[in-house]
């Protein structure tokens, strides 16, 4: 089972981090595809529910990719 990631978001904060995009209800969660070790620590890949990617190393976000809206 994936874990699910919960974020707690005011309604100041509805809109995801990455994309900037409106986020309602279950688009406000972060699930986790994917966690490993590596020389530089733990990175796990988390994409949201617009489809937007982040990826973190030892739970800092080094790099961010929104959804591809075409």
């Amino acid at each position: 089972m994936t874990p699910v990631l919960s974020v707690n978001v005011t309604p100041s904060q509805d809109r995801c981090p990455v994309c900037h995009e409106p986020t309602e209800g279950k688009a406000r969660w972060w699930t986790l595809r994917s966690r490993h070790r590596t020389s530089e620590g733990e990175v796990e890949y988390c994409t949201g529910g617009c489809g937007c990617l982040v990826v973190l190393v030892n739970g800092e976000m080094v790099k961010a990719l929104p959804a591809d809206r075409r």
